[in-house]
């Protein structure tokens, strides 16, 4: 069901059959048709039956057309791309962050395979994990967007909404800002009931870090509404939970130090099972192995993190394997 969220701003929910994230928040900015203003989309949802239903059936109640509408991905996960197999076709034009686009180009098989090895995760989970992960099941065909850098200005319902280039939670994850109102739409970056999932990208140096800055950069930002992609804002302000996301952080770098001093030589697999996660199982081992695999590249972006910090060591053994040890002092 559409909702009004702001002036000329409304949403939708599109449901994530069988995800913890349960559903997406997929937002529009209105325009007013007798002025000529554009309307602008912002993601999609998985690309399976389910998802497609209920985009449809908000763009038809919205009367969104191709005509007078874009649509824009505020990054390249599949629970925000998975539209672009149904819209595209219809004839709507794509907007996304120029890095993200860059890897969601290339072919999907190698995109996963890259770098697994690393993780030290055990074959049997991880085969388990590429049979079923929906990243890679409910991902869209490859599409084509108009790549943005994540500095410009787009017009849309009347809105000036500045690109804002939020590196971490994806290499090219973006936010849209609204200084006249104060409105901030923050995709992944920012949310409010879970904490949004930073991995280790390969080929990508520090994520953590990046996603660290990011979320200092934006909450420099006056924010009186705040629209994030999953679930609500709980009545928490833009700052306070920023705020609280940080800290989260330095206590999960905290422990995942400990965990890794305590136990040289360990791969990211190994520290995962030694960190707290919150999650409805008693244990590591009774981790769904999807769950392994987010846990564990959450776990190998904190160990780079301290590793490119020089407060953890890093050797890579014969298997590719990243192992750390402590810092001799």
């Amino acid at each position: 069901m559409v909702q009004q969220v702001a002036d000329g701003i409304y949403s939708f929910e599109i449901v994530l059959p069988e995800n913890p994230l349960k559903w997406l928040n997929c937002y529009v900015v209105k325009g007013n048709p007798g002025t000529g203003e554009r309307n602008l989309l912002i993601d999609t949802g998985f690309n399976r039956p389910e998802c497609h239903e209920a985009l449809l059936a908000g763009i038809r109640e919205l009367e969104l057309r191709p005509e007078n509408t874009d649509v824009l991905f505020t990054h390249l996960h599949a629970d925000h791309t998975g539209g672009a197999g149904v819209l595209e076709p219809m004839g709507f034009h794509i907007l996304m962050g120029e890095n993200d686009y860059i890897r969601v180009s290339k072919n999907r098989e190698s995109r996963w395979k890259a770098g697994v090895e690393r993780l030290g995760i055990p074959q049997e989970i991880l085969q388990k994990v590429m049979n079923k992960n929906p990243g890679i099941i409910y991902s869209p065909p490859l599409f084509h967007a108009e790549k943005l850098k994540g500095c410009e200005v787009l017009d849309y319902g009347g809105r000036k909404l500045e690109c804002v280039l939020t590196p971490g939670h994806t290499p090219g994850h973006i936010c849209l800002y609204d200084r006249e109102h104060k409105l901030m739409f923050s995709g992944d970056h920012v949310l409010f009931d879970i904490t949004p999932n930073i991995v280790s990208w390969y080929g990508h140096r520090d994520s953590l870090g990046d996603y660290l800055d990011s979320l200092r950069l934006v909450r420099d930002y006056p924010v009186e509404i705040a629209l994030p992609a999953h679930r609500t804002t709980g009545g928490k302000t833009f700052t306070q939970r920023i705020d609280e996301l940080l800290v989260h952080h330095e206590r999960r770098l905290n422990e995942t130090r400990l965990a890794a001093e305590a136990m040289p030589g360990s791969s990211a697999f190994d520290v995962a099972g030694h960190v707290t996660w919150k999650i409805r199982a008693r244990n590591w081992e009774e981790f769904p192995p999807g769950q392994k695999w987010f846990a564990v590249g959450e776990c190998l972006a904190h160990l780079e993190y301290l590793e490119c910090r020089n407060l953890l060591r890093k050797e890579i053994d014969e298997m590719g394997v990243y192992r750390y040890y402590p810092v001799n002092k």
